[in-house]
């Protein structure tokens, strides 16, 4: 049978399976936009008749249970879409005369070592080959079992939720816990990567028994069998279903995710570039600080640096790369600015969400202290970067105005993020309520604009505005209205898509989690670390620097290949704990921890933001991490900040002094790191003395903040004498660039 056929054959397969991805997509957004609608209004009086109010809108276990069995089952659906997908590509390609690499045909008189050689390798090229041809249809089994179970999970709700904490549970439930953590796990990796799925099985490993018992010190328990283990990380409806993870994740954090997904069908991505690239044209460092903001901004919204930096980093960094900037330079500013777009808020990568649920304190406290920190980090990224370009002579020559104009194409973005900082800030509604009126406002206003400016042409320019006349009639409108209809249910679909791959590992993390809680190993992990209290290092805290230092390591180190997300939750349920004994306050541990958690993101040696931006760079991936470290420097010393400046996370009338000074002390870091002030390339010695201004203008407090206050005054009057007294020469960055790659 020839490749054509073939893939005729499974051309209807292929767009079935297309098709059941793109109305289960439609479905999750509409089933979480419908629950947040019915929590505000009821179910309506006119359905009871047909179907009484159900089980999933009076209780959140119930909701969480069939949106975890929809999200699973869509990843998995997508999954399997994309790999027969590319199969059927292959598959074309090779109907059209080329030929596929791994035929190659051995010479009769090659020698036999080359021939075993080439065998072995065949077989091992066949082995994956056939792995990969059975995948596809292993992933739409696992989206059968994800709805099997969820349906066993929710009509049995009642009773696994209650009767059977008592009585005792089934074979049958305790199979279907085993399924459903398998599925978490599964979908983890397959989204995320081998080391988060790595620690969920370990986890699952260190709880049992036959493990716990044989271990010593602080990680010795008790343990559990597999039973206890398939009933803790799901059928007991914990775990997979962990009313924090999984209830905030599949409700404030989903509602926002998809109306990223809304907005990007509507065009908000594309005119966010078209005005970034303007932009770009009038700045003396071209695109790069463009690429900085957008980047800060999209990993706000999707809680991953690696899938940020994969997915603007495909535009960013090319355009980077024609401004003249060095690959690896151009790889470590995105990565930097995708880690970092994590602490934006109000959305912050959904941890404040998360954060506020497990501090236990109003979501908009949250919002409110990761202002401060947010900024210090984003305004040092953009400093470091503008050094960056400066100091290599990496500038934009030809300069333009900025067309204004270009601002009023997305004027009708403005109204429905002005609903939504109306209803979270003002109204202070929850993020579900807030984000579910802001899809509405966005729907609506699509609707509105489409019809004003596609059939009525308001504000083109253009004459046709006679309703009468033939260009603008009813079947206009009404062709408009269904092009809208089916561009709102594109954004409904990939809502759903962008919030599917973190359904598995909320889930994930909540076994890890439930596990690690019923083991007790959370409590003896925060009570050693609170032993080293009594140890005292240059006075410091009692201690309290060391307790920082190793719970700054444990951050780094949990973060290593997770999302950001994941890595803040780990964090926060072994590590929070013993720095907040130490006297240091709940909110600003939270968001000491969650900053280095997301720094882990450009640390080696994973540093998965680093690799994927030197992979699309085609740049070395040590040098990009170089690199990353240098712009990021700063980031691993606000946290000790604000730790020794309080008033940055509560905010008070010492706000007002201790912001820009410690701010100006991050820009000194800036210089030293980046070894440039502007104006001049910085000695060793003045680079350090640098350092010293820059570590009394953040930590001075502890001394008298009149030597934070002189320091940081020093800093800016230095470097306001390079920018108006010395200023700046270009550089001709042909001929230093290499020679100062390493300085």
């Amino acid at each position: 049978m020839s490749a054509i056929s073939r893939r005729s054959d499974r051309g209807l397969p292929l767009r079935v399976l297309g098709w059941a991805v793109y109305w289960l997509g439609v479905s999750l957004t509409l089933y979480t936009v419908g629950y947040a609608a019915l929590l505000l209004v009821g179910w309506p009086s006119a359905l009871e008749w047909l179907h009484p109010t159900p089980t999933w809108l009076n209780r959140v276990e119930a909701y969480v249970i069939i949106f975890f069995g929809m999200g699973v089952a869509l990843y998995y659906l997508e999954y399997a879409h994309e790999r027969l997908s590319q199969r059927a590509d292959e598959r074309t390609t090779d109907a059209a005369g080329e030929r596929p690499t791994d035929e190659v045909t051995r010479a009769p008189d090659a020698p036999r070592q080359a021939s075993a050689e080439h065998d072995s390798s065949s077989d091992l090229e066949y082995v994956e080959d056939a792995y990969a041809r059975i995948d596809p249809y292993v992933a739409v089994a696992f989206a059968a079992a994800a709805l099997v179970a969820t349906g066993y999970v929710y009509t049995n709700f009642g009773r696994l939720e209650s009767d059977a904490f008592i009585v005792g549970y089934s074979s049958t439930d305790h199979l279907v816990g085993v399924v459903l953590i398998a599925l978490a796990i599964d979908s983890t990796r397959r989204a995320f990567g081998a080391v988060i799925a790595a620690v969920a099985v370990g986890s699952i490993g260190y709880a049992h028994s036959a493990v716990g018992q044989q271990l010593f010190g602080v990680f010795r328990h008790s343990g559990m069998n597999w039973e206890q283990i398939a009933e803790n990380g799901a059928v007991s409806i914990s775990g997979v279903y962990d009313s924090t993870l999984m209830g905030i994740g599949s409700t404030w954090v989903a509602i926002f995710i998809m109306f990223a997904g809304i907005a990007k069908a509507y065009g908000l991505m594309d005119f966010v570039r078209t005005v970034g690239s303007e932009l770009g044209s009038s700045l003396r460092t071209g695109v790069v600080q463009i690429a900085v903001i957008s980047s800060m901004i999209m990993g706000s919204i999707t809680g991953s640096a690696a899938a940020n930096t994969a997915t603007t980093g495909s535009f960013t960094i090319p355009m980077i790369k024609d401004q003249g900037v060095r690959d690896d330079v151009a790889a470590s500013i995105e990565a930097v600015a995708s880690a970092g777009g994590q602490m934006l808020p109000p959305v912050m990568g959904v941890a404040a969400f998360l954060m506020a649920d497990i501090i236990g304190v109003p979501y908009l406290d949250i919002v409110r202290a990761g202002i401060i920190p947010a900024a210090l980090f984003y305004f040092s990224v953009c400093v470091a970067v503008h050094f960056t370009i400066l100091k290599f002579g990496w500038t934009s020559s030809e300069l333009s105005p900025f067309d204004w104009r270009l601002l009023l194409r997305g004027t009708h973005f403005a109204i429905p993020m002005g609903v939504l900082l109306y209803t979270l800030v003002y109204l202070q509604y929850t993020p579900l309520t807030a984000g579910m009126y802001t899809i509405v406002a966005i729907i609506a206003v699509m609707y509105v604009r489409n019809v004003c400016v596609d059939v009525l042409h308001v504000g083109t320019g253009n004459d046709a505005r006679d309703i009468d006349g033939e260009s603008v009639s009813v079947g206009a409108i009404g062709r408009n209205v269904l092009a809208t209809t089916r561009q709102t249910l594109d954004g409904f679909k990939q809502g759903g898509l962008e919030m599917a791959p973190l359904v598995g590992v909320l889930a994930a993390m909540g076994v890890i989690v439930e596990l690690l809680e019923g083991t007790g190993l959370t409590g003896r992990v925060a009570t050693t670390i609170i032993g080293v209290s009594d140890v005292t290092v240059l006075g410091f805290g009692g201690g309290l620097l060391l307790v920082l230092a190793l719970a700054m390591i444990a951050s780094v180190l949990f973060g290593l290949g997770m999302p950001t997300p994941a890595a803040y939750i780990l964090v926060a349920i072994l590590i929070a704990r013993p720095v907040t004994e130490m006297g240091v306050p709940t909110i600003t541990t939270h968001m000491f921890v969650f900053y280095f958690a997301m720094l882990s993101a450009i640390t080696p040696p994973v540093a998965i933001s680093v690799a994927i931006g030197s992979r699309i760079a085609g740049a070395s991936f040590m040098r990009a991490c170089v690199q990353a470290l240098r712009l990021g420097a700063p980031g691993f010393v606000i946290p000790y900040a604000f730790v020794a400046n309080n008033s940055l996370i509560y905010w008070s009338r010492e706000t007002m002094i201790a912001f820009p000074v410690v701010l100006a002390g991050t820009i000194g870091l800036i210089v030293a790191t980046i070894g440039f002030d502007g104006a001049r390339r910085l000695s060793y010695p003045v680079r350090g003395l640098y350092v010293v201004a820059a570590f009394a203008a953040m930590f001075g407090a502890y001394v008298h903040v009149a030597v934070q206050i002189v320091a940081g005054a020093a800093i800016l009057g230095v470097l306001g004498y390079a920018r108006f007294v010395v200023g700046y020469q270009n550089v001709d960055s042909t001929t230093e660039t290499d020679a100062a790659m390493v300085d």
